[in-house]
Parts: C-alpha cells; sequence; structure tokens
C-alpha cells in the first residue's frame, strides 16, 4: 500500500542500509552500552550519551553496510544470499550509494561533535578501519577480528567521553567484545562458506571448517571471563559470578544446537547474539 505513495527507489535504499535487519546495528550499539553500563555513573546521568551511541551505531553501521556493497559488489552478484541486494542487482546505482554514503557520513558528524574533543578524536580513527574492513576477507581468513576491532571501538569512546581517557578495565572490556564479535560473526560467516570458497573469500568460517565449533565456543568463553573478571572487580559480588556461570551454561546449550552446515541455523543462532547482547548489558548494568 505504501507504494502508492512513496517512489520504489526509497525502499531500495531502505534495504541498501539492511533497515530490515536491525541486528547489525545493535550489535554495534551493545559494545558502547557496555562502556556506560560498566561505569560508576548514576544512569539517569548517561541517558543523552546512550541515545547518542544509538543513534551514531544506527548511522555508521548503514554506512558500513553500503562501502561493503561497493567492494563486494561483484562477489555479491555470485553469492546466494547476496546477489539480490540493491547494488548487486542493480536497483541502485553507484553514484547513489556514494551520495547516500556522503549525507550519512554528514549525519553521523553531527552525532559525534556532541561528544568531547578527545572523543570526537578517537571516533575518527576508527574510520579507517570501518573502510578496509571489507578488504580483508581478500588478504586474510581473520576478517572477522576486523570487524571485532571496528565493532567494538566504541567502548574507547565510552571510557574517553566519561573519564578522559582509556581506563585498563575498558582495555579489557574492549577485548571482550572482540572475542564476542569473533564469535558471532564466525556463526554468520557459516551461511556463505560453500559460496566464499568457491569464489575465493576467506573467513574464520572457511579457515576453521568442521572445527568451528570448537573455535567459536574458544572465543565465547574469553569473552565471559573477561566480562566475569570485570564485574567482580567492580562489585565483588558471588551473585554476579552465580549468574555468569548461568550466562555461560545457556551459551554452551545453544552452541551444541547450532547446526554449522545448515545456512538457516547459523542465521538463526547468529541473531540470538542480539539477545546475549541485552543480558551483558543488564549485568553490567547491576553488577
Amino acid at each position: 500500500m505504501l507504494d502508492k505513495f512513496i517512489p520504489i527507489k526509497f525502499f531500495y535504499f531502505l534495504d541498501l542500509i539492511r533497515f530490515n535487519k536491525p541486528i547489525g546495528f545493535l550489535l554495534l550499539m551493545w559494545p558502547c552500552w557496555f562502556g556506560l553500563a560498566y561505569s560508576n555513573k548514576y544512569y539517569y546521568d548517561l541517558i543523552y550519551l546512550y541515545f547518542l551511541f544509538f543513534v551514531g551505531s544506527f548511522l555508521m553501521r548503514s554506512v558500513g553496510c553500503i562501502i561493503n556493497d561497493i567492494i563486494d559488489i561483484k562477489i555479491d552478484k555470485q553469492v546466494k544470499r547476496t546477489y539480490n541486494r540493491p547494488l548487486a542487482s542493480n536497483k541502485i546505482n553507484i553514484l547513489s550509494a556514494y551520495i547516500f554514503v556522503c549525507v550519512l557520513l554528514f549525519l553521523s558528524f553531527i552525532v559525534l561533535i556532541q561528544f568531547s574533543i578527545l572523543s570526537i578524536i578517537i571516533g575518527l580513527c576508527s574510520l579507517p578501519i570501518i573502510v578496509l574492513y571489507p578488504l580483508m576477507k581478500r588478504i586474510t581468513y581473520w576478517p572477522q577480528l576486523f570487524l571485532g576491532i571496528a565493532f567494538s571501538w566504541g567502548v574507547f569512546i565510552s571510557s574517553v567521553e566519561l573519564y578522559g581517557w582509556i581506563k585498563f578495565d575498558y582495555f579489557l572490556l574492549y577485548l571482550a567484545c572482540i572475542f564476542w564479535t569473533l564469535s558471532y560473526d564466525t556463526i554468520y560467516a557459516y551461511q556463505d562458506r560453500y559460496d566464499d570458497i568457491r569464489n575465493n573469500v576467506k573467513s574464520t568460517a572457511v579457515l576453521f571448517g568442521e572445527k568451528g565449533k570448537l573455535f567459536v565456543r574458544f572465543c565465547y568463553f574469553f569473552m565471559i571471563i573477561l566480562i566475569s573478571y570485570l564485574s567482580w572487580k567492580s562489585s565483588e559480588s558471588l551473585v554476579s559470578l552465580g549468574v555468569i556461570i548461568l550466562i555461560l551454561i545457556g551459551i554452551n546449550i545453544l552452541i551444541n544446537k547450532w547446526k554449522p552446515n545448515s545456512a538457516q541455523s547459523s542465521n538463526y543462532y547468529f541473531r540470538k547474539n542480539n539477545l546475549l547482547g541485552g543480558v551483558i548489558f543488564l549485568y553490567l548494568l547491576f553488577f
């Protein structure tokens, strides 16, 4: 019905930024919110920062999607899951995509300048990583690591914004988020493993193959170990240890149910990480 009032191309642009798949920007947002939740500041003093990180994550994830699709346009045409994306299917031309990126970057900059000068500098330092990330799958089996470096960057911004420098605890939180990204993006990569092998695209899914579950389990374990250490250091609560054990058991159950050879299973358990992000956020907020 909306098609009668809104040009169809508008919906192509929404598809270009994965508007109907919000998990991407939420996974970018959670590390930012982890940093705020872990702080000793009162939550009502941080509401504006929560809002800024929410909007900023949406905008920057949208930028990342477009840059990724521009760089991968030829590969996307040969992959079952991506051949119908707006750029790969010629629904949107490259020039329009570049203009849209510029608009989103301008809006992102408006959000960024609401932070302190040092936070702005730290935020701008992430841009080269965002641009280079899509190229990593061509030269290394560890593009998931570079995504983790980029997606976890909000932890540094939150530390600088709250304390004026990057505290060691926040560096550990950053590492925890990198391990988390390695976990969920490896699960995600298993959707395209056979297409990636055929197109000579590298990923941790291609690298580890049948041992993928072991690698994912290892990364989740180190993420939880770091989170539990930070929580214990902050609260010294035995209850927090009990809760983190329950979280670890839940993660282990999900990994056991995950079927790496099934694209549907990989997509399903990848999306479960948004729920995990919410659980970790609440855990850091209360402990």
